[in-house]
Formats: C-alpha cells, sequence, structure tokens
C-alpha cells in the first residue's frame, strides 16, 4: 500500500513537472512567437519610413524643380502643327524647338542635322553654344552677391579696377543695363588665360557717352571679373554651387562640351541649306567668359531662366532692381516688356533666342546651329511662334 502511494506521488509530481515544463516551453514559444511579431513590425514601420523619406524627397524635388525635361514632346493639334511646319520650313531652320504654355511643354523636338556630314539629327537632347542669352545668368549671379551684402548696384567700378578711366562715374547698375558708356575697341584672336584676357580688355577699352544704352559685351566680362573678386571663388564655382546644383541641371555647362556627339556642329548656310562647319576656335570661347562661353539644350536654358524670374535663384524683389526695365529696353541681361522678357545671342554659327513671360510659366526657346538674317530672323520667328502658341498676357 505504501508503495502505491508513494509510485502516486511520484507520478504526481511528474505530471508537476512535466506541466510546469509544457507551460515554459509554451511560453517560451510564445515569447519567440511575439519577438518575430515584432521584429515583422518593426521591418515594416522601417519600410513605411523609407518609402515616406522617398516620397518626401521626390515632392522636395518636385517643388525646386522645373517640369520642364528633353523628352520629345507635341501636344500640337493638326492645324497647330501645319501652321509651325509651315514657320519652320519658311525661315529654313535648322535647331531645337521648345514651346512652353502654363508650366507644360507644348511641343519639344529637333529639326535638321546636328552634324550633317554623319546625317546625325537635331534632338532636343542636342546642345548649342548659347553666347549672349549667358548674360542673364551672370546678372543674377550678381544679384546673389549683392544679396549676399558683398556688393552694391551703387558700387563704381572703380572701386574694382581703378585703371579704368573715369571708373569712379559708372556703376554697377549701369554696367548690368548696358550704359556704362564702356567699349573693348578689339576682341581677342588667340586663346587667353582668364587674367590675360582681363588685362587685354584694360588694353583695348574706351569710355564714351556714361549714362547712354550701347550694348558692349565688356561689361559683364569685367562684372564676371567683379564678383570672382568679392565672392573668392570662380564664375564657374558660383554657377555649380548656386544655379546648377540647386536646380539639378543637366546639359548645362561651359564650353566646351565634353560629352561626346551632344554638341551640335554650326554651319554656315548655302542656297538656304548646309554649307561648311563652322572652326570653333577655343579664343572664341575663352574671350566671352560672363558673356557667352557656356553651353545648354533648350529645356535646361528654359529652366533657368525660368527659376530666375520665378524667386527659385533670386528673390522677386532683387529680381525687379536687376529687371526694372518695362518698354523693352535693356536691364540685368533680358530686353524687358510688360509681359514677357527677351534675349538673342550669335557666336560661331550658333543662333540662341528666346521669349518668356514674366512669371516664367510659359515660352520659347530656340536654339540653332546656323546663323542667317534671311528669309526670317530667329528673333523674329521666336516673336512669331510665341505670339501664336504660348501667350497668355500674363505679367510677373
Amino acid at each position: 500500500m505504501m508503495k502505491q502511494k508513494i509510485t502516486i506521488a511520484i507520478l504526481i509530481v511528474g505530471l508537476f513537472v512535466l506541466g510546469i515544463g509544457a507551460t515554459a516551453h509554451h511560453y517560451r514559444h510564445q515569447l519567440v512567437v511575439q519577438a518575430g511579431q515584432s521584429n515583422q513590425r518593426l521591418k515594416q514601420v522601417q519600410q513605411q519610413l523609407q518609402t515616406t523619406q522617398k516620397q518626401l524627397a521626390e515632392q522636395v524635388a518636385k517643388d525646386n524643380h522645373s517640369a520642364i525635361d528633353t523628352r520629345k514632346t507635341n501636344q500640337l493639334t493638326g492645324v497647330q502643327q501645319q501652321v509651325l511646319q509651315k514657320k519652320l520650313t519658311d525661315s529654313h531652320f535648322s535647331g531645337t524647338i521648345l514651346l512652353v504654355k502654363n508650366n507644360r511643354i507644348i511641343y519639344q523636338d529637333g529639326r535638321g542635322y546636328a552634324n550633317y556630314e554623319q546625317q546625325k539629327l537635331i534632338t532636343p537632347q542636342t546642345t548649342y553654344q548659347i553666347a549672349s542669352v549667358q548674360k542673364s545668368l551672370t546678372a543674377a549671379l550678381v544679384m546673389k552677391a549683392v544679396e549676399a551684402g558683398q556688393l552694391k548696384l551703387t558700387d563704381k567700378i572703380g572701386q574694382y579696377y581703378p585703371q579704368i578711366k573715369e571708373g569712379q562715374k559708372i556703376t554697377i547698375q549701369m554696367m548690368l543695363d548696358m550704359q556704362s558708356g564702356l567699349i573693348e575697341t578689339k576682341a581677342p584672336t588667340v586663346d587667353l588665360t582668364e587674367q590675360q584676357r582681363f588685362a587685354f580688355a584694360f588694353d583695348h577699352l574706351k569710355v564714351q557717352n556714361i549714362g547712354k544704352h550701347f550694348y558692349a559685351p565688356v561689361n559683364y566680362l569685367l562684372l564676371t571679373g567683379v564678383l570672382e573678386k568679392v565672392t573668392h571663388q570662380s564664375y564657374q564655382q558660383l554657377f555649380e554651387k548656386q544655379v546648377s546644383e540647386p536646380l539639378a541641371l543637366t546639359s548645362f555647362g561651359f564650353m566646351p562640351n565634353s560629352i561626346a556627339g551632344q554638341q551640335a556642329v554650326s554651319y554656315t548656310v548655302e542656297n538656304n541649306f548646309y554649307g561648311e562647319a563652322v572652326p570653333v576656335p577655343i579664343f572664341t570661347y575663352t574671350r566671352e567668359i560672363g558673356t557667352g562661353n557656356m553651353y545648354a539644350t533648350a529645356s535646361s536654358l528654359f529652366q533657368v531662366e525660368q527659376a530666375i524670374v520665378q524667386g527659385r535663384i533670386i528673390s522677386k524683389n532683387s529680381l525687379h532692381q536687376l529687371r526694372h526695365t518695362q518698354t523693352g529696353s535693356y536691364s540685368g541681361g533680358v530686353y524687358n516688356w510688360p509681359t514677357y522678357f527677351t534675349s538673342h545671342g550669335v557666336e560661331s554659327g550658333y543662333e540662341s533666342a528666346i521669349q518668356i513671360s514674366q512669371d516664367g510659366q510659359s515660352g520659347v526657346v530656340l536654339l540653332s546651329n546656323q546663323y542667317k538674317v534671311k528669309p526670317v530672323p530667329l528673333v523674329g520667328l521666336t516673336k512669331s511662334l510665341y505670339q501664336q502658341f504660348c501667350e497668355t498676357q500674363t505679367k510677373a
């Protein structure tokens, strides 16, 4: 009897121990499951956070950058296409056409050959030397320095270059408006370093009719020098830091374009067709520091001009100080009208023309690898296309 009781007691204790073990195992299993679930939830939260961060970054990029890109686009009606093609054919246009209305590309394409010998066609990705259209960018960089307190529009050029005769009578504002009276009597025909280029300008500089408009690129060359003096950075560094990087620009840079096959070859005109390729020696752009030594696609050029007037490079107040005219006269690197502004450049067989609304929402950019005044000047064609397809009568 005693043995049975002992056996029963042992069995009870054994069952109790097994129960505890089973319970412990159960709880351990639960803890493992819960830990796994927690890790899974943590991974899900991390993935959601990464997705949210990506979406925020994309939204910031969307907010900061233009909707304009290099895609071939045609949103015109059949009738509009016929009108456009007739205008381009009548003018024998060779180059890239960009039409923007209400911040939307309605047409972008290339016409003609980027390289006639290789039968390579022009596309929206083709780049061109933009010549004097660059001056609007230089003017904006000057205003960036004004905003930073590094110079004033009332400063005299003589403060920075005492060797300029009557430099104490000429303000930075006058130079921006081409009213300084400064004229360079000769242009370099050999490649020069930047310092040699400035020395050449001083040796061939004269002053006449201070306060009256006279278009002279040397104004913007010297403004580039002033910028480098007050910022202690090169013009290229200023462009990259203050314009190119914030706008995430591509295909906009300094001559020569080192991207193989992207730059259009410029040509003379023979019988309204392609003549000889125009030589582009190094000095043709090293002498144009700040005034015409950059290349761009049509879309990247529009992006920059749009950003300037929309307050993404300089403030609206600075813009109004810079471009203070409204009668078509020159100020801040462009010709200003109440509802739009224009600019035009010619260099080494390349020709560029823009007409853009003051709010930056609409405009025309024509970049060509042929310079011609007949049968239709590029400025006239640009104006015609703007009125036909893009005009909205909107003031800034």
